[in-house]
């Protein structure tokens, strides 16, 4: 949020030209965003200059997406709550104090007027008065019943044999580490040894002297998250294909499973935020599908 950010800005504000507020980049449906929006986006996110040549593109694409957003509010007249914006703005100038700045001043220095400030505060604040009257009490149920192992606190106890990969990797090492993987599956298939025995004799984690376990682990737990998602889609004793992460490649087998207990009312704020976030994501590829966004110069 733009709020929790904004004690980088005094030690940012000479980043701003004073040209740079007008330095349009980009106009979306006719609203244009300057190299100094650019910059902004950048110092919220804690983009640093060397960063920046490899960040620019995507924060750019974010800010198009933002005022996307906030014409289709407008277009919808969702608001933010007045109460909730004059703390959020409160707030803000209460952190720009604390950093030793005067907030009108340097907020003007950064070509933030008072309005633009409202503008960027209330997006979000607008964005989640429409997904609560968007989002159903039946999407969340749903959600819920379809992604319940994900939310309700299960866990799984799991084994891996876990080959390594160069860094970077290219698809011939993945595919080659795979295949092996793919042939000590077999063994363990056919019962020419155990999926343990295996781990002790070809796995290269540190896990290995355990037979491969690796313990227990939530949905979101102590592996990558592409492992533990596959681990969770198995059943005792089943056995992974190969799975590359960005660490290596892993073979998984599940040993035990423990149901949770978190009920829907338990979860349900987490569950509104994920459907508050595809709902964002749909809106702003059904409106960029007829937006007029014209690239104008780089920033």
């Amino acid at each position: 949020m733009v709020v929790a950010r904004l004690t980088l800005l005094a030690c940012l504000a000479s980043l701003f030209l004073a040209d740079e507020t007008a330095t349009i980049v980009v106009k979306v449906n006719g609203t244009a965003i300057t190299a100094a929006d650019v910059n902004f986006a950048a110092s919220q996110q804690g983009i640093s200059e060397e960063e920046r040549p490899q960040s620019e593109s995507k924060l750019l694409e974010r800010l198009i997406d933002r005022q996307l957003i906030r014409s289709f509010l407008a277009s919808k007249k969702i608001d933010p709550p007045a109460e909730d914006l004059q703390f959020q703005i409160a707030r803000a100038e209460a952190l720009i104090r604390k950093g030793g700045e005067d907030p009108k001043v340097l907020l003007e220095k950064l070509g933030y007027t008072p309005e633009r400030l409202k503008s960027e505060l209330g997006l979000t604040l607008a964005w989640q008065v429409y997904a609560r009257k968007t989002v159903t009490p039946a999407q969340i149920k749903a959600h819920y019943e379809q992604y319940r192992q994900e939310f309700d606190g299960t866990q799984v106890r799991a084994s891996q044999i876990f080959f390594k990969l160069p860094q970077p990797a290219t698809d011939e090492e993945k595919i080659v580490r795979s295949e092996k993987l793919t042939e000590i599956r077999r063994q363990i298939l056919a019962n020419k040894l155990s999926f343990a025995e295996a781990a002790k004799r070809y796995s290269e984690a540190p896990t290995k002297n355990q037979g491969g376990d690796v313990g227990l682990f939530g949905y979101r737990g102590k592996l990558p998250a592409v492992v533990s998602q596959a681990a969770f889609n198995l059943k005792v004793n089943d056995i992974s294909e190969p799975i590359v992460s960005p660490f290596g490649v892993h073979l998984i087998q599940v040993t035990e499973r423990h149901p949770g207990d978190f009920s829907l009312e338990d979860v349900r704020p987490v569950i509104i935020d994920r459907l508050s976030q595809q709902l964002w994501t749909e809106t702003v590829e059904k409106e960029r599908a007829t937006a007029k966004i014209e690239r104008v110069s780089k920033p």
